[in-house]
């Protein structure tokens, strides 16, 4: 479970009573519903907020910037030690978006501050030819802050989130429980390629061997 700091008592109490409440909530879709109602009151709070990022820029210890994480803009707020449920920033530069991507739990997304963008696919291809994935846009959602958004996992909530303007945004997410699948599918629609992102230290292992196959057989 993340540790956060005395300072920031007020978000752990967040935490504390979303946590409380979740393991009273047994269902997915009533578990969304309360993380929607939620989120604004946190999204809007930008005094909270703006601690956050001053403490990222003088490089305490929460949020830990070295922590790995699926991507390079994503800051971890908090991981509930029963897998409820994750807390996750996102920092997007001008026009920069996420690859199209799935996800292994739901999740609701919410804009801190400026736009953030979120664009929805649907696979229309039957998912036999490995490496193909054939994907149509279905909508386009502009959120502005304390908006969200809900994202299903798997097939069901294939995206993009990012950023179209020329100011940086920021973005907040809360995950639910993951499935167990060790990977995401990351999709390039124009190419229509669909291939497998890895979390960091997966994925460092299975180049490791990769490179031990090429080499040969080795005794250890």
């Amino acid at each position: 479970m993340t540790q956060l700091p005395q300072s920031l008592g007020e978000l752990q109490a967040v935490f504390d009573r979303w946590t409380q409440s979740m393991q009273n909530i047994k269902e997915r879709n009533d578990r969304i519903a309360f993380v929607c109602a939620e989120m604004p009151a946190l999204l809007l709070n930008r005094r909270l907020l703006k601690k956050i990022m001053t403490d990222i820029v003088k490089g305490k210890r929460y949020p830990d910037i070295r922590q790995a994480t699926m991507f390079s803009n994503e800051f971890i707020l908090y991981i509930n030690n029963q897998r409820l449920y994750s807390v996750r920033l996102y920092i997007y530069e001008p026009g920069q978006y996420t690859p199209v991507h799935d996800h292994n739990s739901w999740g609701v997304y919410g804009c801190v501050s400026k736009k953030v963008e979120v664009i929805r696919y649907r696979r229309q291809d039957d998912e036999t030819s490995q490496g193909y994935a054939r994907l149509r846009e279905t909508d386009r959602i502009m959120l502005r802050p304390g908006e969200t958004s809900v994202v299903r996992p798997l097939n069901d909530g294939i995206h993009q989130a990012g950023n179209p303007a020329t100011d940086t945004c920021v973005m907040l997410s809360v995950y639910g429980t993951p499935i167990r699948r060790l990977y995401v599918n990351q999709y390039d629609p124009l190419q229509n390629r669909v291939s497998r992102l890895y979390p960091p230290r997966l994925r460092k292992k299975r180049l490791a061997t990769q490179a031990l196959e090429t080499m040969g057989v080795i005794d250890l």
